[in-house]
């Protein structure tokens, strides 16, 4: 029997496979195949933990293939937690609507609300954050930590275009970041937490936990923001520090 001397190779173009892959189909390219497996993975171990080897056997690609489209495990995480990242911040900028209308405790209950139905339907994100949320020194910073400090930032200004705060840049990035941290971790490491607590960490117990956790922390603090008039002492007049938001200040 004769061999056949055609050698297996790579598609010539990642974007040409990627169509061809499409045309008249509705079938994941083989790209969005190996991110939707990544995902899964990095929601469940850790970046230094997980492997290209798992990612491969999740996508039931092989991992030679995943190398074609991202030639490191680096790069196939910062795709992951790029996407991530802009699928919770976009929600977390929707979870606001309406709620100026209904004073700090219901606006906050119905803010808290989204928040967890939004861990229940789409839990990847949160957990993805959660396990890499946390560096040891020993360690060298996961590839894309910037992005994730990144969001907390941008979780502060989506936080200061809707709620009518007047408190100091400090104090509002300090409640908005301690809410997320909390968050997160209560919602992406449900089960350590729950498991403490003797819960299912998706029962209506556990949730019932969670939301009166971060109620009774951040509500207090929130309403304080929402009274408090902080005077700027750099500023001519006693200006407010709100009005030199609103001057691009």
């Amino acid at each position: 029997m004769k061999k056949s001397n055609k050698k297996s190779q790579l598609p010539a173009s990642k974007n040409e496979n990627d169509q061809y892959e499409n045309s008249g189909s509705l079938k994941p390219t083989t790209r969005e195949k190996i991110v939707k497996a990544a995902s899964t993975i990095f929601s469940n171990f850790p970046y230094y933990a997980a492997s290209i080897r798992m990612i491969g056997k999740e996508a039931e690609v092989d991992h030679p293939l995943i190398n074609y489209y991202f030639p490191t495990k680096a790069d196939l995480f910062q795709e992951v937690l790029k996407i991530t990242i802009d699928e919770y911040y976009k929600a977390n900028v929707q979870w606001f609507d309406g709620l100026a209308a209904l004073g700090p405790e219901k606006g906050f209950s119905l803010y808290i609300d989204r928040f967890i139905d939004f861990a229940l339907k789409h839990p990847k994100p949160m957990r993805i954050i959660a396990l890499n949320l946390v560096q040891a020194k020993q360690f060298d910073i996961i590839p894309g930590y910037q992005l994730l400090q990144q969001f907390f930032l941008n979780a502060m200004q989506a936080f200061i275009k809707s709620v009518p705060v007047k408190g100091a840049d400090f104090d509002i990035q300090r409640l908005t970041t301690n809410f997320n941290t909390m968050a997160i971790n209560y919602l992406g490491a449900s089960d350590y937490y729950a498991g403490i607590l003797g819960m299912e960490s998706q029962s209506p117990e556990y949730l019932k936990w969670v939301k009166d956790s971060l109620t009774y922390i951040i509500l207090p603090w929130l309403k304080q923001l929402l009274e408090e008039v902080e005077t700027d002492n750099r500023g001519i007049g006693g200006e407010t520090v709100t009005a030199r938001r609103k001057r691009g200040q």
